[in-house]
This record gives C-alpha cells, sequence and structure tokens, in this order.
C-alpha cells in the first residue's frame, strides 16, 4: 500500500462541500488512494461534517485576503490577471479575491492538478491553471449543461466557450451528458466518461419479495424542484389510488416547491396515503431505502430548460439496495438502470404512464425480486466507487505525466 504521505495533492474546488444532495461527490472524494485531495470552498462554508467526515486539515473555507500581509502576492495576481485576458465579463472583486486566497492554498499545498466540480466553478477558477501551471479537470453534473437561458446573467455563454478552450479534460457521467457537452462546443476528444460511484458495500441489499396483501410502500427521494418530477409522481399516486389502496407514498427530501406540493397534497386528499419526511441524514435515508418495495423518480426536463443532466444518484442507490424503479426516459437515466430488467421507464410528464407503471408493479409482485437483483449485480459492475475512483486516479496522473512532458520540451 501506497504511503499517503508521499502522494500528490489535488484540489477539489466547489461552491461548498459537502451539500447533502451531492453524495456523488463525497463517495469520489473520501475514496482515493493514491492522492491526497484537498478541498477548497468558494462560498466558505465547510457543512455537513457529521453526515459526510473528511480531515478537517484537507479543508479550506474562502477568507478574505488580509490586504497588509500579502499586498504583494495580491498585486501580482491582479497584475497576470490583466496581462493573461483573463478579466472576463462579469468578473467582480470577489471572484479575484477568491481566485487570490485559491492561489495561494494550491500553491502552498503543491497541488498537482485542479479538480472543479460543476462548469461554471471551473469556468470562475479558470485562471488558476495557467498561474500555477497545472492541468485543469471540471465535471458536468447537470443545471450546467442547461439551455444558457437558464443561467442569465452570468455571461456563461462566453465563460463556457472559453473554459472548454482551455481546460484540459471534461467529464461527463453518461452519454447523453458527454453529447450534450460535444453540442455546446466542446472538443470530443476532451471528453470522457466518468460514472457517478456510490459505494456499494454500504448499502443494505436485500430480496423484495411479494407482500401478501400487506402494505406496498413507495419512496421518492429528491429536492422539491421542478426537474425531480415530483409533482408527476403525485398526480400518478392520485389516480392509483382509484385502482387500489394497499399502499403508502413516503417522500424523502425538501426545497422551493414544498408549498406546491403540501398544496396538492391537501387539495386531492392525499393526506393518509403520502408522507413527508424532510430532508434525512443519509443513513436515515438508506433506512427508508430498506424498507420500502419501491423506488419512484420520474425526473422531466424544467420548463427553464434545466435537467438531471446526468441521473440522479438516488436512483443507483435504489437498485443496489434491491428496489424495483419506475422512472423515464430523461437524460442518462436509461443508462444507469437496466430498462425493462431493473427499472420501467416511461415518457416525461406522463401521470398516466407513471400509474400505469406502478399499477403493473403492484399486481405482479413476484417479478421484485428479479428486478432488484438485476439491478444490484447492474451497480455492482457499473457504479462501484472503488473501482471508479481508481480510474479517475489514472486520469489525473496521466494528465500530470502530460502536462511534466510538455514542461520538459519547452524548457
Amino acid at each position: 500500500m501506497l504511503d499517503q504521505r508521499s502522494c500528490p495533492v489535488v484540489a477539489h474546488i466547489n461552491a461548498q462541500f459537502f451539500a447533502s444532495t451531492e453524495t456523488f461527490i463525497y463517495n469520489y472524494i473520501s475514496n482515493f488512494k493514491r492522492t491526497i485531495p484537498i478541498c477548497l470552498s468558494l462560498d466558505g462554508q465547510i457543512v455537513n461534517p457529521n453526515q459526510f467526515p473528511f480531515p478537517a486539515h484537507q479543508c479550506f473555507g474562502f477568507e478574505p485576503p488580509q490586504l497588509k500581509k500579502n499586498l504583494k502576492d495580491w498585486l501580482w495576481v491582479n497584475l497576470r490577471q490583466t496581462i493573461v485576458g483573463f478579466m472576463r465579463p462579469g468578473l467582480r472583486q470577489r471572484s479575484i479575491d477568491r481566485l487570490f486566497w485559491a492561489y495561494k492554498i494550491l500553491r502552498r499545498q503543491n497541488s498537482i492538478l485542479i479538480h472543479a466540480h460543476f462548469g461554471t466553478v471551473g469556468w470562475q477558477i479558470l485562471p488558476l491553471r495557467d498561474w500555477l501551471n497545472v492541468p485543469l479537470v471540471v465535471t458536468f453534473y447537470g443545471h450546467d449543461v442547461a439551455p444558457d437561458n437558464s443561467l442569465r446573467g452570468s455571461n456563461w455563454v462566453i465563460g463556457r466557450k472559453e473554459l472548454f478552450r482551455v481546460g484540459d479534460l471534461f467529464l461527463a457521467e453518461g452519454p447523453f451528458m458527454r453529447q450534450r457537452l460535444v453540442e455546446l462546443g466542446c472538443s470530443p476528444e476532451k471528453v470522457e466518461l466518468q460514472r457517478i460511484g456510490i459505494d456499494v458495500d454500504k448499502i443494505p441489499f436485500h430480496v423484495r419479495k411479494a407482500k401478501s396483501g400487506n402494505r406496498v410502500v413507495i419512496l421518492f427521494a429528491g429536492r422539491f424542484c421542478e426537474k425531480k418530477g415530483l409533482i408527476y409522481s403525485l398526480a400518478a399516486i392520485q389516480k392509483l389510488l382509484k385502482l387500489r389502496v394497499d399502499f403508502e407514498f413516503r417522500i424523502v427530501g425538501d426545497g422551493e416547491l414544498r408549498t406546491e406540493v403540501e398544496t396538492y397534497i391537501h387539495n386531492y386528499n392525499l393526506g393518509e396515503k403520502v408522507k413527508l419526511l424532510g430532508f434525512l441524514e443519509h443513513a436515515n435515508y438508506l433506512e427508508e431505502l430498506d424498507r420500502a418495495d419501491i423506488f419512484l423518480h420520474p425526473s422531466i426536463t424544467a420548463s427553464d430548460g434545466d435537467s438531471e443532466g446526468g441521473a440522479p444518484t438516488v436512483l443507483l442507490e435504489a437498485q443496489a439496495s434491491g428496489l424495483p424503479i419506475v422512472s423515464t426516459y430523461h437524460c442518462d437515466i436509461p443508462n444507469v438502470t437496466v430498462p425493462g430488467a431493473s427499472a420501467l421507464l416511461v415518457p416525461e410528464k406522463d401521470s398516466d404512464a407513471l400509474a400505469s407503471a406502478l399499477s403493473n408493479l403492484l399486481e405482479h409482485q413476484t417479478i421484485w425480486e428479479a428486478m432488484g437483483q438485476t439491478g444490484r449485480t447492474f451497480v455492482e459492475q457499473n457504479h462501484n466507487i472503488v473501482d471508479l475512483a481508481k480510474r479517475l486516479e489514472d486520469k489525473y496522473f496521466q494528465l500530470w505525466a502530460s502536462r511534466q512532458k510538455n514542461n520538459d520540451v519547452d524548457l
């Protein structure tokens, strides 16, 4: 086993670490074996330490620079920013301060590579690549591949072109997202697939058996935002109630549409069948997965064009737990499930089709076992974080070696 003290440092940069809805980032960062990850939060927040334990000395939250102590370096950064032409439209003083803060940390930590999480973050910290002469990797996750009108006022159209031109490697979780990046102007040679990874061994698996007349538990988990399709889930539950009543719909999550969700439940008298559980710690959420019988998550393209981009991590976790899935033909969902075998997929925004798929699973409960076993096997083979973290570190080392070689040639 490698002595981690001798491992190179890779800087991971995001708006914050670790958001409860971004387990897909934590899973990678906490499973690297050949690099030392450091996490830089541009918003200054290191959140959810109990849910996502990580060494405090490897986490850095933004702090405004102390000019009296760092005036020389601060002036150098501003001068360099101007000379290399990175005074992009919309770049504010607070952005320069964050660049300066990050530059100081990465130089002190001797980072060999920068990995930006989300395309918009990659654009914001783009100058660091040249200041430090290190490769830049950027992972896109969803809202950063949405149509331009969903990110109004951010100068993102200009910034994205610059990012695609200068960045070294762009990662997409599936072929749908990869093609979207190419359509947006990224060179195909710069885009590689890197699936979402989960710790399969930490997710309890059990075979779902027919309930023999007992109540069936249908589970949803996700933020209450339009692209998660929760309103269509509730509409499907309303329709399903006209056919049978031997089930309960449990909802994990919260968000900006909570009032709309509560209003729908009230207006259609769904309170006895629908339980709002709020956001849960990951361990408690896994307990809900374990007690459920069916997982429902009908993602859609929102009215402003926002989408999953790839696919929600909860679908992987649900399959790993042995749950049969009901979802939609949306973005990369067909690529993170086995359509017709681990999941029943229907068109987006079709509550009738969702209700029909749920009714099918309630009527034919003997197929749950095979669907669950297929899903577990698929996730073990394609989304095991141990294997995927190793592959990502391989990419890091390839980029680092290439940069070192180019530096030697330049000399």
